[in-house]
This record gives C-alpha cells, structure tokens and sequence, in this order.
C-alpha cells in the first residue's frame, strides 16, 4: 500500500504545481518595464490576414539622427482586426531619465506601408504614461508603375526654377541662442505648402511646427517662406543644400552651421497640425481655405467634421459666404465624391470659428474662438487670493504670455522682465529657466515680483474659464489672469 500511495500523492503535487503555475501569469523581472496598449485606425476597412502590425519603442531625444530603436514586436492580423493590443518589455537599464522615448507602429501588407503614426506617443520618461492607445494615419498609396501624379502648370514650374524635384525635404541643425541648437526639418511641396519643423535640442517641449506657402525670388536662387506675416528666406546653393540669410536676404556672417541639407527621404506632411482658415459648405460639400497658404482642400466628413458644420450654419453671414474656423487636423488622401481620390483636410478637432472675418480682415466682433493658452496675452488679476491692481510707482501691469513657437514665456512682475520655457501637457504646466533683468524697484513691486515668480515655481497645472485663466498648484488657486485684447 506505501507505494501505490506515494505514487497518488506524487501524481497530486504534480496537478497542483501544474494548476498553480497555470493560474499566476508571468510577471516581468523587477529590473525591466512594460509598455502596452492598442493600435487602430479610424477608416472603416478590413486589414487581410497577412498584414502585420509593427509596433516599436524608440529614443527620439535627438531630432537630427536617426531613432534608436530599443524594443519591437512584429504580429500578423491573422483573424483580428483592429484595435490590437500589444505589448513590449525593456530593461529598465536601458532607460535614461534623461532622454525621450516614444512608440511608433505601422501596418504593412505585402511589404507595402499602408498605415503608421504620425503623432508622438511618449513614454517611459518625463512624467509619460507607460499604456498608450495608438491611433495611425493611412499612407497615400504609390502611383501605378509608369503614371505620373500632375501637380499643376504653376508648380511644376516653380520646381524647376528652383532646380530639384518636389516634394523635397531638408534638414540640418542651426544654432541656438540657449540650447545646443535647433534641429529644423522643412518639407516642401509642389503646391506650394510648406512644413517647418523646429526641435530645440536637450530642452523637453516641442517639436513645433509652422505651416505656409514658400516661393521662389531672384531666378530660383533665393526661398521665401511665409507664414501670415513671418518670412525665413534661405539661398538655394544647389539642389542638396538650403542656406540661412539674414531678414533682407543676405548672408549671415558666421562659422555656425546655417545649413540645410536634402534628405533622401520626403518627410510628408501627415501628422496633426494647427489649422486657421475659411470654412465654406455649400452643395453638400465641404471646402477649407488655409490663410498662411492660401491654399484649398475638401474636407473629409469624418471624426469633427460634424462640430464644423453645425457651427458654420450657425455663425456665417449668409449663404455662400465662408466662416473663418480654427481646429486641429492632418491632410490625408481619401476617395473623391467624383473622379480618382483626393487629399482632404481631415478634422480631428474643431476649436471654434470667427464670424464676420476673413484671412484678410479681422472681424468687427469678438472671437468666438476659445481663448487659448498659448500666444494670448495674460493680465495678473489675482495673487495668492488677493486682487492686484496699478500702484503709483508702476509704469506696466504684471502680465504673463506663452509662445506656442518655442514653447518659451515672457513676463512682467512689477519691476523686471523675466523669460524662461514652460513644459504644458493637456492641463499640466510647469515653467522652468525662468531668468530675468535686475533691476530695483519699490518696496511693494519687488514683493509683488517675489510672489509672482513663487507662483510661477509652484504651478503644476492650469485651467482657462472664458477669458480668464486660473494658475494651480496642486488643487491650490495660485493666481488669476485675464486675456487682453492686443487689436
């Protein structure tokens, strides 16, 4: 009978161990990190069954070189379709607080791209979550062998004059007033549109991004960008390189790198930008008339488009006239009411219109456009609950403005002027850097100017109420400010 049963007993710690470790997961090691979450589209079709999701974890803290790639995972669609979970597991050795990190995916089909992102989705450092949910972009697919896509009389001659084929991308780094550099990425496009991409090297915020229309002046050997009333000029040197000048379009005199160079690659406009424009619907179709461009897309009936609509009927002048909108979007080739597919502007998010104005005239009203954050200039009306006014001795009010170019801030306390740089992410905000003149001043400006930049130290959040913009700390009411009117 010993045997038999010490044969049970065996067979039952066996089916125990086998059911305990079936029941707990694998956990990863104490020393690694986990990065998960989904990847989708939002076009409405089925991916076969051999399309394969790439999803990677890469370094992205330099915007000049290429991106290191620290984890991947490859998967078939076989069966699923999206949104498809995924999920990579680094060391946590190879993680440096330092730097930044960020997930990019694409979908092949036969070795063809036919989606991938286009946003940044950071992760691992700076206060990043490590669960993502992917969204990507369709990839506008590859003439025929032998067709020629035509990008109209005007722009194939204004390639020409300028003596390299478009679209065309450039990039190099110029120098920084307070930072290593500025690594700049210019894409241009036969059209006439432009995207320059500025990244201020070892600083957390960015990229930015200015969208506009380039032209070419003195034969082709000069490049004009502007975007509303900014201008960039760059000399043409040949067809591999652009060079910085100055406002008046001469030579800068400096042994720093001014140069771009032509990158083998076109770095297409697709992600989501920052659109002001005129919105025009009429036919059961949709226009929008960029005003730093001029230029003019469909507009896809997808995702925001709804909001834009509804405000358009709401706030025209009249039939037929167009509305002059903000919101966010991405260029994107999609099917055409008529004919072969088109690019459409696609909004993803609809900020609010200007009735009465045009890109030309500003309007003779208010903007019904939510007041913004960035680019807005923000009167002090409150101080640790107390409402601040003009004293005697003060020749200017205490005022704060964030630049949506550089991500850099400018104020007034009192007495000095201060800058610095402000990292915002949703409602967070925080400013750092922050420097100032030294000047000395009366006794009540110089304490004003104390609990102005301890407030300024203490945020770590904000929220906007109309035209008013509350500074928190915590949960905390730091500080009040009022959005002035600069028209």
């Amino acid at each position: 009978m010993r045997e038999p049963m010490s044969k049970t007993l065996c067979w039952w710690a066996s089916v125990l161990v086998f059911f305990c470790t079936a029941a707990v997961p694998a956990q990863p090691a104490a020393d690694s990190v986990t990065v998960s979450g989904s990847a989708a589209y939002l076009q409405r079709m089925a991916m076969p069954p051999d399309a394969v999701l790439t999803v990677r974890v890469e370094d992205v803290s330099r915007a000049d070189a290429a991106s290191p790639v620290l984890t991947e995972t490859r998967e078939p669609f076989g069966t699923r379709q999206v949104p498809i979970p995924f999920s990579l597991t680094l060391s946590s050795a190879a993680i440096d607080p330092r730097s930044s990190y960020a997930v990019r995916a694409t979908i092949t089909v036969g070795g063809e791209l036919r989606f991938t992102t286009t946003r940044r989705y950071a992760v691992l450092t700076r206060g990043a979550s490590n669960q993502v949910d992917l969204i990507l972009d369709a990839v506008q697919p590859a003439p025929p062998p032998g067709r020629k896509v035509s990008a109209g009389p005007a722009a194939q001659a204004a390639a020409t004059s300028l003596g390299f084929e478009l679209p065309a991308t450039f990039v190099g780094v110029v120098p920084c007033a307070d930072c290593p550099g500025i690594a700049q990425t210019l894409t241009l496009r036969a059209d006439g549109l432009y995207r320059l991409r500025r990244t201020y090297l070892s600083k957390p915020e960015g990229p930015f991004s200015e969208l506009g229309r380039w032209t070419e002046e003195a034969g082709g050997k000069v490049l004009r960008l502007r975007s509303g009333s900014q201008a960039t000029l760059f000399a043409v040197h040949d067809d591999a390189s652009l060079r910085l000048l100055d406002r008046l379009g001469q030579p800068i005199r400096s042994t720093a790198n001014l140069d771009l160079r032509r990158s083998a690659a076109v770095d297409p406009i697709r992600e989501s930008l920052r659109w002001r424009g005129e919105f025009l619907y009429l036919a059961d179709a949709a226009t929008f008339t960029d005003c730093a461009s001029g230029l003019r897309w469909p507009v896809a009936m997808a995702e925001g488009y709804l909001a834009a609509e509804r405000d358009y009927v709401q706030s025209r002048s009249g039939p037929g006239a167009p509305l002059l909108v903000v919101l966010d979007g991405r260029l994107e080739w999609r099917p055409a009411m008529e004919g072969e597919p088109r690019e459409h502007l696609v909004i993803e998010r609809f900020a609010g219109s200007q009735p009465g104005a045009t890109c030309d005239s500003p309007a003779p009203g208010k903007a019904r456009v939510a007041t913004s954050l960035q680019d807005t200039y923000w009167k002090l009306v409150e101080l640790d609950g107390k409402s601040i006014g003009m004293t005697s001795t003060q020749e200017r009010e205490a005022r704060l403005t964030l630049s949506s170019v550089d991500a850099r801030v400018t104020a007034f306390a009192g007495c000095n002027r201060l800058s610095g740089a402000y990292v915002q992410d949703d409602n967070g905000l925080r400013f750092t850097q922050m420097a100032g003149t030294r000047m000395a001043c009366a006794a009540p400006l110089m304490e004003l100017e104390r609990r102005f930049l301890l407030a300024l130290g203490a945020a770590t959040a904000f929220h906007i109420e109309g035209e008013q913009m509350i500074l928190l700390g915590g949960s905390q009411v730091l500080a009040r400010f009022e959005a002035v009117s600069l028209r």
